[in-house]
């Protein structure tokens, strides 16, 4: 127990199992002079000196001997965990390369039929080399231990950064569902589905692109007998109230549709349940709201897409991959065109505060409220916009008076600063340095009187509580608009 544990007696453990050398442990003793060092200080020092993770320290301290290595991928830590598998970040122990690996669980490991299945899935996806899905570099299936090798992508699955993020911008939704479709692409050429498509099953990296995980697994549940199979009862349910076959790629297209709706809606397509008999009802498939009901803003080219994508009956779905993935490309490209050109009628829901070059303009937000200025921050960051925040109006001038490229428009709010932020709005239009900058006077609701002092112009506006967020965003709008 790691309660008895010395410090030695945890090197030794280390060494036995061939993660540390003695070599490694020589400047940790140095460090302390001694080798009789508490357990708890010394187990810090390994840490920091990056020779053990906590995760490895925990298994050395519970006594575990395996583990630690599967064939010459040493595990740093735990990433993941499913019903059958669990996936570890790992790295390779000559080149030091990172590489996820993913486990089959102990109580299924000696279980042949599933083993098998968990090899040959696995020889599958490893015949899938495409940028856009997560690559399998290695199967290892001898005995009691079988596991793959993978490519370890920097990032979250979308579902977490979803639970983070919640409703996406249009056009961020369809550049991740872009990625998605051109992995199916590729796998449709091969032959191979993915009939386990959701979000938990999508990396985004950290550079933005969306990878594709688990091609063929789902098909691992069959193999356990007696046991309903979490991971497809949703395809199960889709194919048997359409009557197609479970290879059938347009099933794929409609569980990528669903993912679509919910990242531009904010809500799930399919009714969420546990209640086997309620994810195989029929009515849960072809009962979906239309997402211009769910979210009327949603530009028309892709709610067109989401549509098509979710069709009940499979032969009004899109057929294949490429065509869904084509008309991605079009309909991102005619929002494109509808926001260069002023129409926002489709594309309303656009990255507003974003420049045509990719760069951000930069909002500087006066207001004292803290919860006021997460809000503000929260509102404007999701379309696009660079948020800055102050609270000090003498700070504001301060900061425009050094730099004046320091904001590309202002927002000040009076609800808790009161007549300052009033004066510091008509100075602003006063001041020869700053008035020509675009600015936004909040008025909080018992200060509506002070709009007849308010000094406005095309590019100073007045808004007053209470104000939708539409309409706060699209008079920040009108004052970047106005010549």
């Amino acid at each position: 127990m790691a309660t008895t544990l010395t410090a030695e007696k945890l090197a030794q453990r280390a060494m036995e199992v061939n993660i540390l050398t003695e070599q490694d442990l020589q400047p940790v003793w140095s460090e302390f002079g001694t080798n009789n060092v508490d357990f708890e200080p010394f187990k810090q020092a390994l840490v920091r000196r990056g020779l053990l993770t906590n995760y490895q320290l925990d298994r050395l301290a519970e006594g575990y001997k395996t583990g630690f290595f599967f064939g010459d991928y040493k595990i740093l830590y735990g990433v993941g965990a499913g019903t059958f598998a669990r996936v570890f970040r790992a790295t390779h122990r000559h080149t030091g390369a990172l590489f996820a690996i993913k486990v089959l669980r102990n109580r299924y490991s000696r279980d042949p039929a599933v083993s098998d299945m968990f090899r040959r899935e696995g020889e599958l996806g490893a015949q899938l080399k495409h940028p856009n899905i997560v690559g399998i570099h290695e199967v290892y299936s001898k005995g009691a231990v079988h596991y793959l090798v993978m490519d370890f992508v920097e990032g979250q699955n979308l579902r977490d950064f979803y639970k983070v993020r919640g409703r996406f911008e249009p056009l961020e939704a369809t550049r991740i569902v872009a990625d998605m479709m051109a992995g199916l692409t590729y796998s449709f050429q091969k032959g191979i589905s993915h009939r386990d498509l959701k979000m938990s099953n999508v990396i985004v990296s950290s550079d933005g692109d969306a990878k594709l995980l688990d091609f063929g697994l789902a098909g691992l549940g069959d193999a356990v007998e007696g046991e309903a199979n979490p991971r497809t009862i949703d395809y199960a349910g889709l194919e048997r109230a359409t009557n197609v076959r479970k290879d059938d790629a347009r099933s794929d297209i409609f569980f990528a549709g669903c993912i679509y709706y919910q990242l531009l809606s904010g809500r799930a397509a399919l009714a969420e349940t546990r209640e086997r008999s309620q994810r195989l009802s029929k009515s849960r498939y072809s009962d979906i709201k239309p997402i211009l009901d769910v979210l009327p803003t949603i530009p028309l080219p892709f709610a067109r897409v989401v549509t098509k994508a979710i069709e009940f009956d499979p032969a009004r779905r899109y057929q294949t991959p490429g065509e869904m993935l084509a008309d991605l490309k079009v309909a991102a490209k005619r929002v494109a065109e509808a926001k260069d050109s002023g129409d926002l009628q489709e594309g309303q829901e656009l990255l507003e505060g974003q420049l045509d070059d990719g760069t951000s303009r930069k909002l500087m937000v006066v207001e004292s409220d803290h919860k006021m200025q997460d809000i503000f921050r929260e509102l404007f960051k999701k379309v696009g916009y660079r948020v800055l925040v102050t609270s000090d109006p003498e700070r504001l001038f301060q900061r425009l008076y050094d730099d004046p490229k320091s904001a590309d428009i202002l927002l000040i709010s009076s609800g808790q600063i009161g007549r300052e932020a009033l004066e510091a709005f008509n100075k602003l239009g006063q001041d020869k340095r700053t008035s020509g900058l675009p600015v936004v006077l909040l008025l909080g609701e018992s200060q509506a009187a002070w709009m007849k002092e308010a000094a406005g112009g095309p590019k100073r506006l007045v808004a007053k509580m209470p104000v939708k967020q539409k309409e706060l965003r699209h008079a920040i709008l009108a004052a970047l608009a106005a010549n």
